[in-house]
Order: structure tokens, then C-alpha cells, then sequence
């Protein structure tokens, strides 16, 4: 205490109003101009900081290391602990996982497909074209999506990166093609008999993918563009530039694993399995999703390191701050009025000790009505005990009051830098209502605040709950548009492929979706709108291998069929390899979604073969036999 302060405000009404101010912040105290936390037997000092910019900055996130490295210089130095927090550190976390799942995944299935290439076709060109399909799909995606957006989220890289394992499906079936057929290979027939399956297998997953676009989110926006956009440019560069390209014969002309692909066929023209294996599956699924628990938090996209959450946690117990995001929005029709309305309910919240601490702008500028009444309090303390409190502090001069009153106004606060803190909380008019928030220390009973809000004719804002409620949301229309996207490509097939065989060619799909589910629910996962997204693509590209099956049927040529199962084989096997490896994510939203993709590819392949017609076992069989002995 100095004896300016004495002298100016003998009666240290100002200190009193910034300790009430501390006491509803949490453990936080003023002390020699530092805000002290006491925790533990131990004395903390809080340092705030603002950034330059946004926490999302790449320039910015990377400067952390400088600063990790001055948090540890000052603590060897001085022999302190030192706790941070902050979103930068999390988006900074966020920023380099998903670079390196960016890079797990595109590497992977480059590597994957390049080993598959080489295994089956023996050649340089088949690679070649290979990657310039995949070059020219992430390309054209890359380049589109910028020019749409402006940029482009990393959520959808790490998606886009598992474009890689779905745009060389087409040329996969290009590929086998030409490899089947030896030296009779002419490219401009085999582009022809491949251009209907392929077209409908384009459209049918361009019905997948674009089922996205209905999400909220900009980044499933951008994924769902992305995905379209290289899966067409992928499509276009087979039709147009493969028959050019790969006019010539391929060096080696043997079908790999030939009689395995044979035997796996014969199987499939068993009734008893045609009907039971299907059957058993769909029953197996159907029980899983019954069983399946739904949870729509938004904090599921987060993936939070634990070296941060327990820093958070502790920093959290040492200030008696949660920062929670729960808000009591508080409207009126004057600004002074606004003011009255949160000093009453300020007063409410005061008398509640389970609501803990908040922030009202009302505590920094009273309204008028309590700024008058302030004022007229503090000259009737002058007169009542200035001579008295004067000759307790032995003061010479008499205490004399004389300043004359001046309202604060909420314009002069926020203009001045102490409100940087707290200004938030004052939205000013909008709609010809002023309205402002107030603001919670630690998390509360969401019931019970809804509750309160509602008795005080206020209303209760959670932004965390009220994006879950529209995961929730867009989790029902998702479903609804899954049913119409079934319908839809049904009903696209039916002149085509007639209703026994359009049913053939819908069921594996949907059956994977289901058993995608199911599996995900066993790992004990709860599901979610991602969940629902990876049904889209379940469906948009299991249907592409019930299609080329059920495209052979309308040749003659049987010993086609095996060269179509070691394409969809291939395609298969490079799609588990890109979304197979989401499943390894640390976020869970992502991570369940690449389990339901990886296992709703592996059954629409298994079940693939079942859009195939069901010719005579025994027919069949001399027909296959008489094919291996030829080879």
C-alpha cells in the first residue's frame, strides 16, 4: 500500500472491486502487479500471451519450437516448472499428425500398387500408366479444389490422399484386360467392351462420394469435390489416353494365380453358398447394427496428445479455470437495460455456489441506474466517516470528495486496451437487439443451466453440444440419403441388367455396409456420422465390383470372368491399403471410419462374384477343366 493510493482512494474501494473481480476468476489473485495462483504448496505466476495471428498458421505454428526451447532455458536457469496450454498447441499437434498420416497413407499405397503392378503384369508400361492415372486424378483434384475454396483443409488431404487406392481401379481393369488377352490385344475393342462398366461404375460412386456435399462441414465438402473431381479426371485419362498409350500387347501374358481365380468362381456357382454365405453375413451384420450405440460429440474429431491433456488438466487445478464453452446469452432492446439484465442475473448466479465463477461485462461497466447509485454510496461514505477515517490514518490533510460524477459507457470501455480480456463478451446490437454473453469459469450441469436459462427467459448456448446435435442431425438425413442412393442406382440398373439381376448387383454392397458396421461396433467404437460417410463409399465403390461381374455376363467368352476377379482383386487390395490405413489415426471419428471401410471392402469383394449369372455346375465345370488342361 502506498500512501498515492491512500491519498487518492483512502477508503481502497478500488482495491476491493478488483479482489471481487479475482475471486469469481478461480484460484487467481493480484499480488505486486502478477496474477499468483496458490496450488499444492506451491506459488504459480499466469502469463497470458496473444498471437500475431491465427492459431491455424502454419508461419506461426512453426515458431513453437523456439519457444519450447526458451520454456526450457528458463526452467533450468531458475528451477521452475513450467505448464503451458493453448490452441496452438493443439492445432500445431493436429497439423503434424495429419501431415503424417498424409504421408502413411499416399506412401503406402503408392508402394502397394507399385509391388502390385509389377507382381502381375511384369512391365514397365502397366506402372507408367498407372501413375499417370493417379498423377492426373490427385492432380486435376488439387488444382480444382484450390480454385473452388480458395485452399484447402489438411482433413481433406489426409481423405485425398486415399484417392490413390480408388483411381487406378479403372485402369486395373484396363490392365487385366489387355494382359488376358495375349496377342490378340486390340486397345480400341477393349476399350469398348470395358466403357460400359466402367461408366457406370464412375457414376455410381460419383453418387457415393457427392452424397457428401450435403454435410455442414467445409472439410467433407472439399473431400467430397476432391474425390469426384480425381476419380473423373482418373476415369477420363483410361478412356482417352490408355487405348493410345497401350496399343501394343503386354510382354507377359499369363494370368497370375489363373486356377486359384478359377476354383474361388467354381465355388460361387454352389446354390447352397450363393444363398447361405450371403444369408449368414447379412443376419451377422444386421445383429451388430441393432447393437450399435451412436455418439454424435463433436470432441471426437480432436485428437488430443496426452502430454497436452495433462498439462491442460494441471493447469486447470492450479487456477480453478476450465474454460468452459457454455454462454448464457442475455438480450434487451436498450443498452442500458441490457446492463440492468445482467446485473440481475449476475446477482442469480451469485446465490448459486454449483455454477462456480463466471465473466459478465456487467462487473466492469455497471449500468447507469447502478453507476448513480455507486456514486451517490460512495459521497455518503465521505461525508458519514471521512473525519473519522481520517484520524485512524493519522492523514494531515482532510478527506475531501469532490470529484464530480462521470458515467462510464460501454463505447469508452471497449475502446480502452483493458477490455482486450473481456470485450468479448459484449456483442453489441445485432437486429436491432443489444445482446451480450456471459461467460463460465469450469463446466456445469448443462440440465440444470439449460434449466436456469429458461426460468430467466435467457437463452443457453454450448457451441461443442449444438455441433453434436447437428451431427446428429445430418447422422438421420445421411441415412435417408443412403436409402435414396440405393434406390436410385437400383433403378438406373433395372433397363439394363432386369430386376433379378439389378438386385444381384445392389445386394454385396449393401450387405458390406452393414457388416462395416457391425465390425466397427465390436471394437467397441461408438458410431458416428463418419460412420454413415464411409457407407457412401462402401457403396459407390463396392457396386464398381458387382458391375464388371455383372457386365461379363453379357459376354460369351466365360474365361473373361477371371481376369475381372484379379482386377476387382487388385482394386480391392489397393483400396485397403489407402483407407485400410485410416484405421490407424489417432482421431477416432477418422479412425472408426477406416475400420468400416476396410472390412465393408474386403465382404463387397468377398460377395462380388454373387451378380455373376448361376450357370449349370456341371457345364461350368467342364468348361473350366478343359481350360486348365489348355494351360
Amino acid at each position: 500500500m502506498t500512501g498515492g493510493e491512500l491519498e487518492n482512494d483512502p477508503f481502497l474501494l478500488f482495491r476491493d472491486y478488483l479482489s471481487g473481480l479475482t475471486q469469481s476468476s478461480g484460484n487467481v489473485q493480484v499480488e505486486n502487479g502478477y496474477l499468483i495462483a496458490k496450488h499444492d504448496d506451491k506459488e504459480y505466476v499466469v502469463i497470458t500471451a496473444d498471437l500475431s495471428g491465427s492459431s491455424y498458421q502454419l508461419s506461426l505454428q512453426q515458431q513453437l519450437p523456439q519457444l519450447l526451447s526458451l520454456e526450457s532455458k528458463v526452467s533450468k536457469t531458475f528451477s521452475v516448472d513450467i505448464q503451458h496450454t493453448g490452441v496452438i498447441f493443439y492445432a500445431a499437434h493436429g497439423t503434424e499428425s495429419a501431415k503424417g498420416e498424409i504421408s502413411t497413407i499416399g506412401l503406402g499405397s503408392l508402394i502397394g500398387i507399385i509391388v502390385l503392378v509389377f507382381l502381375v503384369y511384369r512391365s514397365t508400361l502397366p506402372l507408367a500408366l498407372a501413375l499417370l492415372s493417379i498423377s492426373t486424378g490427385l492432380a486435376c483434384a488439387y488444382v480444382l479444389t484450390i480454385a473452388l475454396f480458395g485452399s484447402i483443409h489438411l482433413f481433406s488431404l489426409v481423405f485425398g490422399a486415399s484417392l490413390i487406392g480408388v483411381s487406378i481401379d479403372y485402369a486395373f481393369h484396363f490392365l487385366t484386360d489387355r494382359l488376358h488377352a495375349g496377342k490378340k490385344w486390340n486397345s480400341v475393342v477393349g476399350i469398348q467392351q470395358l466403357f460400359p462398366a466402367i461408366t457406370l461404375g464412375l457414376i455410381t460412386s460419383l453418387i457415393g462420394y457427392l452424397g457428401m456435399l450435403i454435410a455442414p462441414f467445409p472439410g467433407l465438402q472439399q473431400l467430397s469435390l476432391f474425390s469426384a473431381i480425381g476419380l473423373t479426371a482418373a476415369y477420363f485419362t483410361v478412356v482417352c489416353w490408355y487405348p493410345i498409350l497401350a496399343s501394343k500387347p503386354n510382354q507377359y501374358n499369363k494370368v497370375p494365380m489363373q486356377r486359384a481365380l478359377s476354383q474361388w468362381l467354381l465355388v460361387w456357382q454352389q446354390p447352397l453358398i450363393r444363398l447361405v454365405l450371403p444369408l449368414s453375413l447379412l443376419i451377422a451384420a444386421s445383429f451388430g447394427v441393432y447393437m450399435a450405440k451412436y455418439d454424435d460429440d463433436i470432441r471426437q474429431l480432436q485428437a488430443l496428445p496426452h502430454a497436452l491433456q495433462q498439462q491442460e488438466r494441471e493447469i486447470k487445478a492450479i487456477t480453478g479455470v476450465s474454460g468452459s464453452q457454455q454462454l448464457l446469452l442475455v438480450r434487451d432492446s436498450s443498452e442500458e437495460g441490457l446492463l440492468q439484465k445482467l446485473e440481475t442475473i449476475s446477482t442469480k448466479l451469485d446465490k448459486r455456489n454449483d455454477f462456480g465463477g463466471y465473466q459478465s461485462i456487467s462487473r466492469y461497466v455497471p449500468s447507469q441506474k447502478r453507476q448513480q447509485e455507486n456514486y451517490q454510496l460512495v459521497k455518503h461514505l465521505y461525508q458519514q466517516q471521512s473525519e473519522y477515517y481520517q484520524s485512524v490514518i493519522q492523514q494531515k490533510t482532510a478527506l475531501d470528495f469532490s470529484q464530480q460524477y462521470q458515467p462510464l459507457t460501454i463505447d469508452g470501455f471497449l475502446a480502452s486496451p483493458i477490455s482486450d480480456t473481456v470485450g468479448f463478451l459484449w456483442l453489441g446490437k445485432i437486429d436491432d437487439v443489444f445482446a451480450s454473453v456471459i461467460a463460465f469459469n469450469q463446466e456445469v450441469n448443462s440440465t440444470e443451466l439449460q434449466a436456469f436459462a429458461a426460468d430467466n427467459h435467457i437463452t443457453y448456448l454450448n457451441k461443442a453440444e449444438e455441433i453434436s446435435r447437428l451431427f446428429a442431425d445430418y447422422r438421420h438425413r445421411i441415412t435417408e440419403l443412403l436409402l435414396f442412393a440405393y434406390a436410385a442406382i437400383f433403378l438406373l440398373l433395372l433397363p439394363r441388367y432386369k430386376m433379378k439381376q439389378a438386385f444381384l448387383i445392389v445386394l454385396p454392397p449393401f450387405i458390406a455396409g452393414c457388416a462395416g458396421l457391425a465390425v466397427t461396433v465390436l471394437t467397441g467404437v461408438p458410431l458416428n456420422l463418419f460412420n454413415l460417410l464411409a457407407l457412401m463409399l462402401i457403396l459407390g465403390i463396392g457396386i464398381d465390383y458387382t458391375l464388371f461381374f455383372a457386365e461379363q455376363n453379357k459376354q460369351s467368352d466365360d474365361s473373361h470372368k477371371e481376369s475381372t476377379l484379379l482386377a476387382i482383386s487388385l482394386s480391392a487390395l489397393t483400396t485397403i491399403l489407402s483407407f485400410g490405413l485410416l484405421a490407424l489415426s489417432e482421431t477416432q471419428a477418422i479412425h472408426s471410419f477406416g475400420i468400416t471401410v476396410l472390412t465393408g471392402i474386403i465382404v463387397a469383394w468377398l460377395l462380388a462374384p454373387l451378380s455373376q449369372q448361376n450357370k449349370e455346375s456341371k457345364g461350368y465345370i467342364n468348361t473350366l477343366s478343359e481350360k486348365k488342361d489348355a494351360s
